[in-house]
C-alpha cells in the first residue's frame, strides 16, 4: 500500500524522484546525472513531463528501499497549490481530487528531501551539512525503524533489514555485481578492487566503470568536458577539488562534531583517524604481517603493506608496462627510469 500511495503522490504533484549516486542526483527513468538540483529539476520538466510512474521505481523497490523524491517547490498539479509536506498533498490529493487509490491509513512510502545546491538542510531537523551525500545519509536516518542486531545498521522496512542480512551476516561475502562467493570479506573487497565489470561507479556517456566516485569525477571532466566538479564551503570562501578534504574542513571548522587526541590536543573529523592517530602515541605495533615479520601501528598500513604480497599489481607504468603493487613504487621507478615524464597520479 505505501507503493500504491506514493505511486498516486507522484502522479498528482510536482514532487521530482531521484536516485543518488556519489554527489550526484540520477534520473530515474533515463540515467542522467546533475550535481545542481535546479538542472536536474529542469531536466525533469523538460524531458519527463509525462512518464510512467512504476518506472521510478523500478530500481529502489528491487532494492527494498523507500524512493527518494525531492520537494523543492511542490504543488499539486491540477489547482497549483502550494505544499510543503508529503502528508499534507496526500491528504488534499484524497480530499479535493477524488484519488480513491489512496489510503492515508498506510504510509506515503517516500522519503522526502529538498535539495538546494549550498543550503544542504535537513528537511526534517533543518541542520545544515556539507554536501549533498551527507544530507541523504542523515536525512534518511530520521525515518529508519529496523535496526540489525548484529551491526547496528538501520533501515527503512523489514524486508530491507533480511536484504542485508542475508548479504551481509549469511557468512557468505557474494559480490553485489556478479554475486560470486568468497571466503572473507578481504578477498572479497581485492576481487572489487581488480574486476573492472564490478567497480561501483559508472559513466552514463560511455558506460566506462570507476572504483571511486572522485575519478569518475575526473573521467567526465578529462573525456566528455564536464567541468571540473569544486566544493564550495558554504560557511566560508574556501573552495576544495576533493570532497572528502572539503568534508574534513566543515567538520573541523564549522561545527563540533569533531574529535579532540587527549593528549596533544590535534583535531580529527573521524573516529577512526583520532584512534589510529593514539595508536601512534603508544608506539604499539598491533597489526601484523601474517606472511612476513612486519607489524604496524595502524591497520590502514597493514591493508597496503599486504598488496605487496599480492599477485594483483593495481599501478602500472605508461611508459614500459612494468606493474607494481603500491602507487609510491610506481612513483620511486617513475623518478629513477622516467625522470622527465611528469604524469599525475
Amino acid at each position: 500500500m505505501a507503493k500504491r500511495n506514493a505511486e498516486v503522490v507522484l502522479q498528482y504533484s510536482t514532487a521530482y524522484p531521484f536516485r543518488l549516486q556519489g554527489n550526484e542526483m540520477l534520473c530515474v527513468f533515463c540515467c542522467e546525472s546533475y550535481q545542481d538540483p535546479a538542472e536536474y529539476r529542469k531536466h525533469m520538466d523538460v524531458a519527463h513531463q509525462t512518464y510512467t510512474v512504476s518506472t521510478a521505481f523500478a530500481h529502489c523497490y528491487r532494492r527494498k528501499d523507500y524512493l527518494k523524491v525531492d520537494l523543492t517547490g511542490l504543488r499539486c498539479r491540477i489547482c497549483e497549490e502550494a505544499f510543503n509536506d508529503l502528508n499534507d498533498i496526500a491528504k488534499h490529493i484524497q480530499e479535493w481530487h477524488d484519488a480513491k487509490n489512496l489510503d492515508l491509513k498506510y504510509e506515503v512510502g517516500m522519503q522526502p528531501y529538498k535539495m538546494e545546491n549550498g543550503n544542504w538542510s535537513c528537511f526534517v531537523c533543518n541542520k545544515k551539512m556539507p554536501s549533498m551525500v551527507t544530507l541523504v545519509r542523515h536525512t534518511t536516518a530520521h525515518s529508519l525503524k529496523f535496526t540489525c542486531d548484529i551491526c547496528g545498521r538501520n533501515y527503512h522496512k523489514n524486508e530491507a533489514l533480511r536484504y542485508h542480512i542475508k548479504c551481509s551476516h549469511s557468512g557468505k561475502h557474494s559480490c553485489r555485481k556478479c554475486w560470486r562467493e568468497f571466503p572473507s570479506l578481504e578477498k572479497k573487497r581485492e576481487h572489487i578492487k581488480v574486476s573492472k565489470p564490478c567497480w561501483p561507479f559508472c559513466c552514463t556517456s560511455c558506460g566506462d566503470r570507476f572504483l571511486s566516485w572522485e575519478i569518475k569525477q575526473k573521467h567526465l571532466s578529462d573525456y566528455h568536458g564536464r567541468p571540473k566538479k569544486t566544493y564550495n564551503c558554504p560557511d566560508c570562501d574556501k573552495v576544495f577539488e576533493n570532497r572528502k578534504l572539503f568534508y574534513k574542513h566543515f567538520k573541523l571548522s564549522h561545527t563540533d562534531e569533531n574529535f579532540i587526541c587527549t593528549c596533544c590536543g590535534q583535531r580529527f573529523a573521524d573516529k577512526k583517524d583520532l584512534e589510529d592517530h593514539r595508536l601512534g602515541h603508544s608506539g604499539e605495533k598491533l597489526f601484523k604481517c601474517s606472511v612476513c615479520t612486519k607489524a604496524f601501528s595502524r591497520d590502514k598500513t597493514l591493508k597496503q603493506h599486504m598488496w605487496i604480497h599480492s599477485e594483483n599489481k593495481r599501478f602500472g607504468c605508461l611508459i614500459c608496462d612494468k606493474q607494481f603493487a603500491q602507487k609510491v613504487s610506481l612513483k620511486g621507478h617513475m623518478k629513477s627510469h622516467h625522470p622527465n615524464i611528469s604524469l599525475e597520479f
